[in-house]
């Protein structure tokens, strides 16, 4: 019983780290994401006249 309470603690452990993870990776990507689409739309405008 100790051996599956330690590794549902490590399976928690991972999870709220690859949430982090994740979640910062996020809030960096999404000024390039807003910048990329930005850039298509400017694209396909200039293609469309």
């Amino acid at each position: 019983m100790p051996e599956t309470l330690e590794n549902l603690l490590w399976c928690a452990a991972l999870a709220t780290w690859l949430m982090l993870f994740f979640g910062i990776i996020t809030q960096r990507l999404k000024p390039l994401s807003k910048f990329l689409s930005h850039l298509l739309e400017v694209t396909f405008r200039l293609r469309a006249k």
